[in-house]
């Protein structure tokens, strides 16, 4: 009996960790989309990646972005763009329809709000990230799943096909 209750409270012990990580995963990953939805701060994003060369991954078109100073460089790059303007109605670029968790990997729905891009409006677009946790509770790895226009499509795979002929 003795050893049955032992086991059960090493069981609920485990679980209990579990849902801590998971929570404070969630909580980070909620802070983390806040400063991405304002488009604004990019060195203060980067404190939730980890130090030791994270990856970010845009799935469909294949790119991979390695180390944090070129994945700051990326946001950086984008959020500075001149020719980026967010929409009127929109405040925030993003905005998420669910979080969920275990404990070290968080995956989002969102969607990314109307924009304009050389004063053209660019629809919203839906995705999904695959948020990977260290143990220090810093991202390691993002992939990003986006639901792009056909259009957009067929841009990545001619920018594809025009760099493997090159």
């Amino acid at each position: 009996m003795k050893k049955n209750l032992f086991y059960f409270l090493i069981f609920l012990v485990v679980i209990s960790c579990n849902s801590i990580d998971e929570k404070k995963n969630i909580k980070a990953v909620e802070e983390f989309y806040k400063i991405y939805a304002q488009r604004d701060d990019a060195k203060k994003l980067m404190s939730f990646y980890s130090d030791s060369q994270p990856k970010w991954v845009d799935a469909v078109s294949q790119s991979l972005i390695e180390g944090k100073n070129n994945i700051l460089e990326m946001y950086e790059t984008s959020w500075k763009d001149k020719n980026f303007k967010k929409h009127q109605d929109y405040p925030e670029s993003i905005i998420i329809n669910e979080i969920v968790s275990n404990d070290s990997i968080v995956a989002v729905s969102g969607r990314y709000n109307p924009y304009y891009y050389n004063e053209k409006l660019i629809p919203e677009m839906n995705f999904t990230s695959w948020i990977y946790f260290d143990k220090e509770g810093k991202i390691k790895k993002q992939i990003e799943w986006m639901q792009y226009t056909l259009n957009d499509l067929k841009d990545i795979i001619n920018f594809k096909q025009n760099a493997e002929i090159n």
